[in-house]
């Protein structure tokens, strides 16, 4: 049914904007530009009630793996101490907003670029910026993204007793050969090494990312991955198809015929599915499309917060979110991109969050009775096909091992059936 495949949230919220500019124009409204004056306004007033979230950016990396083209740069040259000192400073300047101290968040989360290029010190300025002038909710969920060159079990545990109670550790495959491609830092067993000794001096919330379908990868090497995700006692594993990003490394490796890569859809869903069902079949639940959770281990705040529209507070160079209606995109310091969020939007945005996690609810989403009943239509339709069954005496829709596969696609066409009864 599908020929190209949507790999990501991204790919498919492209989907669906592509739907909403095409019949309607939705997208010059979208992307309308406001001002910072519109946005100081609206951070003068009490909050809306909504689950709220904080996005710190660090752009900074040691390497620049070989698949990455997002905002981040080498280190090399940068002022760390600066940049840990601009977000403090940030950080204190939002905390005196009504909007931002009169209702607690829920979950920080640090992104990048790779965060613990900071130490452990200019990290911990941060997080006591955070702790002394933001309301944090007694059970924040306090994430830090990393590779692991830049964490080891010391520097984790030092954090942990700054109130960091998760990381997403960039692991991406255990294999010598997949990680040279990926131009990973550490052979295989010295990855696995360092990941047993973080596990257990690191009580928290442990996840780690994989991606398959890259370069030539074998079953066995899949298996692999697999099998290490299960023994070593990581909560999550998040799951990526290798996604080749023009001007990345790879991409050009791969243009210029350096690295050979041919990625037929079968191959590619052959290896999605071996790795799915070897984890499913040891215990592991679907969180969301690409992410596979011990139960009860990981409930990953900080997405449901972004898929639920809520708000999120982006802080830092390169830090994206939505604030009291705006989305705001942190391009450098001073530097923003603002944009009324689009209402006619959010029932859609919110939608296709809801399908992330795997779930189709027609009586759940909003929707008109034209609306509904086109859904309802267009699920019926993708469950003859395979991708959807039935959950028992529900009006809900579970997505099978193929639908999670296709789930993007799939999210855009339920979406587009709705669009076009509207």
């Amino acid at each position: 049914m599908f020929t190209e495949r949507f790999r990501s949230h991204h790919d498919a919220e492209a989907g669906l904007e592509k739907l909403l500019g095409k019949p309607r124009g939705h997208l010059q409204r979208l992307f309308k530009m406001a001002s910072w004056a519109a946005v100081e306004k609206k951070l003068r007033e009490s909050p809306q009630g909504l689950p709220r979230g904080i996005y710190i950016h660090v752009p900074h990396c040691d390497k620049i793996c070989s698949f990455c083209n997002l905002n981040r740069t080498e280190r090399r040259g940068a002022d760390l101490d600066a940049y840990a000192a601009y977000i403090a400073g940030e950080i204190k300047t939002f905390s005196e907003y009504p909007y931002i101290k009169e209702q607690a968040f829920n979950t920080v989360y640090f992104g990048g670029g790779t965060p613990t290029v900071l130490s452990a010190g200019q990290l911990g300025r941060i997080l006591d910026a955070l702790h002394r002038h933001i309301p944090l909710a007694e059970d924040c969920e306090i994430t830090l993204e990393s590779t692991q060159h830049n964490l080891g079990a010391k520097k984790a545990a030092a954090l942990a007793g700054l109130g960091v109670n998760r990381f997403s550790i960039g692991i991406q495959t255990f294999s010598d050969r997949g990680r040279k491609i990926l131009g990973r830092t550490f052979d295989g067993e010295k990855s696995l090494e360092e990941l047993l000794a973080l596990r257990a001096a690191f009580k928290g919330i442990l996840g780690i990312d994989i991606i398959y379908s890259y370069p030539e990868q074998s079953p066995e090497e899949i298996d692999r991955d697999g099998e290490i995700c299960i023994s070593s006692g990581v909560d999550s594993v998040s799951f990526y198809s290798l996604m080749i990003h023009r001007g990345s490394s790879l991409a050009k490796s791969i243009e210029q015929g350096e690295t050979r890569f041919v990625r037929p859809i079968d191959w590619d869903r052959e290896r999605h599915h071996r790795f799915y069902r070897r984890l499913t079949g040891a215990g592991f639940t679907l969180l969301e499309l690409s992410k596979l959770v011990r139960p009860g281990r990981d409930p990953y705040r900080y997405i449901h917060i972004q898929y639920e529209n809520g708000d999120l507070l982006p802080i830092g160079s390169g830090a994206g979110g939505r604030l009291g209606g705006f989305r705001i995109y942190s391009m450098a310091p001073g530097r923003r991109f603002i944009s009324p969020v689009n209402k006619g939007y959010e029932k859609y945005y919110r939608m296709l969050g809801q399908f992330q996690f795997g779930l189709y609810d027609p009586s759940t989403m909003g929707l008109s009775p034209g609306e509904k009943g086109a859904v309802e239509e267009k699920i019926k339709e993708l469950g003859g096909q395979g991708f959807l069954n039935p959950v028992p005496q529900s009006s809900a829709w579970t997505l099978s091992p193929d639908g999670i596969f296709w789930g993007n696609n799939i999210a855009v066409e339920v979406l587009g059936a709705a669009i076009a009864s509207s």
